[in-house]
């Protein structure tokens, strides 16, 4: 860190010798501009030439691209992926804790797991109000702490995963906070994606009054407008990533039991689509 901004700084300096002079309308002249350098979160570097004595940005420019470590997806073709997305309230923890009971008692090696992993990091981020691509970050480091312990040995050994959210939480809820997908999916760049995604669906109020009864306080993840965007997008993620994964959208306001049985058949569909084409 302490290399990568004496580098910075390095470069600033030489592009301030290099500045032409810049017209500025409040000095009404060309001024030799100072210059400033934002690291922006596509990895590249924005340059603003600012007046000396006014402080106005007279020019920009984008002048190069810095390089992330290489990092190559972690490839496990053994056991199976599979995650529960929607809104908080929409049944996520309920129906996928119920889905691995019924994989078991038909045989299957199961193990569940939840995002976030780590519960420091949990309590963390729920506690503090922190900008949206630092968040990224969190949500990545504890995604790679749960998939290194847990999620690649489970699979290395051909068991089923089940998870409580996934990367495709991060594609939802930062992006709403306004970081773009293109830099989540570059933070994430490493981890393995789910491959089959179950899509639990439920009108907002809805999902706020299940909240209400059994929340003290909601987050602010839960609040009213945000949900909103969050179920919208959630709803989109087909459309988009069906190249990555496979996705299913299930109505959780219909019959508890009606939910569970869709939510049994198509895990149960995509288990043995996989099994076959793996033979």
């Amino acid at each position: 860190m302490a290399e990568s901004s004496r580098a910075l700084e390095r470069l600033q300096e030489e592009l301030e010798k290099k500045a032409h002079a810049v017209y500025c309308y409040k000095c009404g002249r060309d001024v030799k501009p100072k210059v400033k350098l934002y690291p922006t979160l596509l990895g590249e570097i924005r340059v603003e030439y600012v007046c000396p004595y006014h402080g106005i940005v007279l020019l920009t420019e984008t002048i190069e691209k810095m390089r992330l470590p290489d990092r190559k997806p972690y490839l496990v073709v053994g056991g199976a992926y599979i995650a529960f997305e929607g809104i908080d309230g929409a049944g996520k923890t309920y129906y996928a804790k119920w889905v691995v009971s019924e994989l078991r008692k038909k045989g299957y090696d199961v193990i569940y797991v939840i995002e976030p992993y780590v519960k420091a990091i949990k309590e963390f981020l729920y506690k503090y109000d922190i900008d949206a691509d630092a968040e990224v970050f969190i949500f990545a480091a504890d995604r790679i702490i749960l998939q290194k312990t847990i999620v690649l040995p489970a699979l290395k050994q051909n068991k089923i995963v089940i998870s409580d959210r996934s990367i495709y939480s991060s594609i939802v809820y930062q992006s709403i906070r306004g970081v773009s997908e293109e830099y989540i999916w570059g933070i994430n760049r490493s981890i393995k994606v789910p491959e089959f995604v179950v899509i639990l669906d439920l009108p907002v109020r809805e999902a706020l009054d299940r909240l209400r009864r059994t929340r003290d306080k909601l987050t602010k993840f839960e609040e009213e407008g945000f949900l909103l965007r969050a179920r919208k997008k959630f709803l989109e993620l087909p459309k988009k990533y069906s190249h990555i994964s496979k996705f299913v959208i299930i109505n959780t306001a219909l019959p508890e039991e009606d939910v569970k049985k869709e939510i049994l058949e198509r895990v149960l569909e995509y288990l043995r689509t996989k099994g076959e084409s793996g033979r």
